[in-house]
């Protein structure tokens, strides 16, 4: 954990953004780029309307949020026990496991 401290504050020194996840360090360009700028870049690229998004960490709540507006949505909070409680916040369907989202798409 101290190397990723390390590397958050030297991205930070860069001049880039660093953001801590459950497992994760992500580092972005200082231009407001995100999970939920790339969803809605794709979305409108594609010209959909609908989105099924899937997340399980605190910066996987920018992709929950771009699609918030959308009639036809389905969050799914894949909540492992350290997962973020938000994320149950916003969605619409909770699952416990990768395994039970899995079991999820194979119905679909």
């Amino acid at each position: 954990m101290v190397e990723l401290e390390a590397l958050a504050e030297r991205a930070h020194d860069e001049g880039l953004v660093a953001r801590f996840g459950r497992k994760v360090l992500e580092v972005l360009p200082p231009v407001g780029s995100n999970k939920g700028t790339a969803v809605r870049h794709l979305l409108e690229g594609a010209g959909l309307t609908r989105a099924l998004v899937a997340g399980d960490d605190v910066t996987d709540l920018d992709a929950f949020r771009a699609v918030e507006e959308l009639e036809d949505r389905v969050r799914v909070a894949v909540l492992a026990p350290e997962s973020p409680r938000l994320l149950a916040e916003h969605a619409e369907l909770v699952l416990a496991s990768t395994g039970e989202f899995l079991e999820l798409l194979r119905r679909l």
